[in-house]
């Protein structure tokens, strides 16, 4: 057989991989009935680069050397090669047929699946003559979000090992490091320094303290080789399987924190003209992946992962924001409430090149919120107005949002009225004082009117029971009869105050009698009026009117009270009783009116 120039068939397709960003398995089948010592398949990115180390370096799929037994014309196939943890990007399925006598043979097809969907099904066009086929699986890179930190926050200088450890402003802040095999490791922990590039969400990090680590997880050339866009084995039959993963737990002390951002150096890196990169991935229920900065070649995804552009090679180890000079770096927040929170780690690369040393920074948003309490009147009247006075403060050093606080007004106050800031509610049913956003070094105040409706001793509770921020010397979450760091420090978060109510009240008597003349034997009506004049209703006043000597009930008295007020008796009393007794319930302005029949005696000597 004459070998006469190349024909090239060209399989074009684009991957964007669905679900983890790199985890895209891909499935190779070929049929060729007319095989031949000239022909051979390769996968490629559309960079050019070879995704495969199969048959000693020679990065083809399907060769003489692995797909054929050297007998001449001796049919091929049909063989699947699987790559998994293939990154998203464009491919090229090239099929070369050096006598070009094309896809000869009945039931010739190259087929492509990803992830189980197939997405080529080409059977060659007749002759041997190119064809492109090109296809899209979609996936999603997160956009840029926003979450602060203050730079005083920043993690420093690292005590250093497989459990490294530092503090993120007061906020104690651990890694752990571990891999799920020996193959893999965690070695180099060193204190570094951040490369001075303006690649994160705040430029101070730039120079900043860091704790270097490497993480290894395909150091030696497998048996066989492996696809090169993989931790772990990945074509199938002839995979090395010598990669690994890793995890990262980060934890705070036992704090629940909020939001806590990472900053990330290095990743990344290059072997030959094929880049490498670890990946981090969020497995922790409940907690996502935040976009805060980083150049184009640091790539974040919504399915909690982050990596460098696999398809962008670096000239240098150290991060630049130029893809084709330097590794990745860049910012992301682990949006969530956790007291830690976990990072599975695998890599991407060439065989035997599966290594990435990278920088950790945290930064722990951390908000030293404190609540204040004033009573107008620690002993008032009963039926008096109070005013509680509520202070906010945010003590820094962040901003705090969704801020709330609690404080229910207890049995004996009832709710009158309340002046609240611009921008926050206060639901009186509830006792919710709903506040937002609290800027660093602020404060709001919330005014609360409310009557005193009983003697009894009353206790007020306030205390602050939401923000999106760490509090460095308290724990809202914790109840107000607890301490909450157990450190024997009163608690800034919550209020207390004890109202010592007593009675109050001005009560008048007047009496009235209209006639001016008094005749022996003749009659009269007077009145007692007993007003209250506040501020306490009163209960249970005793009445009583002894008359004068040679006067005498003349009929039943009789009782009247305003709505409100009671007497203990409507009428009472006989003629001839000589004295008027009664009890009475007078409420605040309340009045009762007491109408007595009298008659004078006829003898002079009862006088």
């Amino acid at each position: 057989m004459i070998k006469s120039a190349y024909k090239l068939l060209i399989i074009g397709f684009l991957l964007l991989s669905s679900g983890i960003a790199f985890a895209a398995t891909v499935e190779i089948e070929v049929n060729w009935p007319e095989w031949s010592t000239e022909n051979a398949v390769i996968f490629r990115d559309a960079l050019g680069n070879r995704v495969t180390t199969l048959n000693g370096g020679t990065n083809y799929i399907c060769n003489p050397t692995n797909c054929f037994n050297n007998a001449a014309n001796t049919p091929y196939g049909p063989l699947t090669f699987t790559f998994n943890d293939v990154p998203a990007a464009d491919y090229d399925i090239r099929i070369l047929d050096n006598f070009g006598d094309g896809w000869d043979g009945a039931g010739a097809y190259v087929r492509v699946r990803v992830n189980g969907t197939q997405v080529v099904n080409s059977t060659g066009p007749a002759g041997g003559s190119a064809e492109n086929i090109a296809f899209t699986v979609t996936d999603t890179q997160l956009s840029v979000t926003t979450q602060t930190c203050s730079t005083s926050s920043l993690t420093g200088a690292w005590s250093t090992g497989l459990t490294s450890t530092a503090t993120s402003g007061s906020i104690p802040v651990s890694m752990n490091f571990a891999v799920d095999s020996t193959t893999g490791a965690w070695v180099d922990f060193l204190n570094e320094n951040m490369n001075a590039i303006n690649a994160w969400s705040d430029t101070n990090v730039q120079g900043a303290d860091s704790l270097g680590v490497t993480f290894e997880w395909d150091s030696t050339v497998g048996a066989g080789g492996e696809a090169i866009y993989s931790s772990l084995a990945s074509d199938g039959t002839t995979g090395g399987g010598d990669g690994t993963t890793g995890d990262i737990t980060l934890s705070f002390g036992g704090r629940t924190v909020y939001n806590a951002i990472l900053h990330i150096d290095r990743v990344g890196g290059t072997s030959g003209t094929t880049a490498n990169s670890a990946r981090h991935t969020i497995t922790t229920s409940g907690v996502t992946l935040g976009r805060l900065a980083g150049p184009s070649h640091f790539e974040t995804y919504s399915n909690n992962s982050f990596y460098r552009d696999l398809f962008a090679t670096s000239s240098n180890t150290e991060s630049s924001l130029d893809s084709a000079t330097g590794t990745a770096a860049g910012s992301v927040v682990l949006s969530g409430a956790y007291s830690s929170v976990n990072l599975a780690l695998d890599g991407g690369g060439p065989e035997g090149a599966g290594g990435d040393a990278m920088e950790y920074v945290i930064c722990v948003p951390q908000a030293d919120l404190s609540l204040a309490q004033l009573v107008s009147e620690t002993s008032p009247a009963v039926g008096e107005n109070i005013t509680i006075t509520l202070t906010l403060t945010n003590g820094g050093p962040d901003d705090a949002n969704n801020v709330a606080v609690n404080d229910l007004l207890p049995a004996g106050l009832d709710f009158v009225s309340a002046t609240v800031p611009s921008g926050t509610t206060y639901d009186e049913t509830t006792g919710l004082w709903n506040i937002g956003t609290v800027a660093n070094l602020d404060s709001v105040i919330l005014e609360i009117t409310a009557e005193v409706t009983s003697a009894s001793t009353i206790t007020n509770e306030a205390t602050i029971t939401n923000s999106d921020r760490v509090d460095p010397d308290s724990d809202f979450t914790i109840g107000i009869a607890t301490d909450d760091l157990s450190d024997g420090v009163a608690d800034d978060d919550e209020t207390s105050v004890i109202i010592t109510p007593f009675i109050s009240a001005n009560i008048s008597v007047t009496k009235s009698d209209t006639p001016t003349d008094y005749v022996p034997g003749g009659n009269s009506v007077y009145t007692i009026t007993i007003t209250n004049g506040g501020p306490s209703d009163v209960s249970g006043v005793v009445i009583s009117d002894s008359l004068p000597s040679g006067v005498t009930l003349s009929a039943e008295w009789t009782c009247a009270s305003t709505a409100g007020s009671s007497c203990s008796a409507s009428s009472g009393g006989l003629i001839g009783d000589t004295s008027v007794n009664l009890t009475a319930d007078i409420l605040d302005q309340g009045v009762i009116t007491l109408t007595i029949p009298i008659q004078y005696s006829s003898d002079a000597a009862d006088y």
